[in-house]
């Protein structure tokens, strides 16, 4: 059980106390507890289980949906870099790529930088 509140402490110390005081009454006077606080004690055992269940599923199903967030936010980003990466290959072949036009056209404009 996790313990995130002083009250949370404070209601488990007194429940315990309370059991283990009831124990050792009955060893005391050498009784065995009835049938009837027995069931009790069980059903109320069983109840603050289920309770502790419940709040593990709770916090298990946050923590499981901070990671579906990071997960898609993580693909977002791969899915962008992706698209920036295709976008400077295809900028890469356009420029290494001639005009389809006449090829003499291409090395005058060469020489022509060059000289500038």
């Amino acid at each position: 059980m996790d313990i995130k509140t002083l009250e949370q402490a404070l209601k488990l110390q007194n429940d315990l106390t309370a059991r283990l005081t009831q124990s050792m009454v009955a060893q005391r006077t050498g009784k065995v507890p009835a049938i009837k606080v027995t069931l009790k004690e069980k059903e109320e055992l069983i109840a603050r289980a289920q309770a502790e269940v419940e709040i593990a599923i709770k916090e298990r199903d946050a923590v499981v949906s901070r990671w579906n967030e990071r997960v898609a936010q993580r693909k977002a980003s791969v899915v962008k870099l992706q698209k920036e990466l295709d976008d400077l290959k295809e900028q890469l072949v356009e420029r290494n790529d001639p005009p389809k036009g006449k090829p003499g056209n291409v090395k005058k404009e060469v020489r022509r930088k060059k000289s500038q």
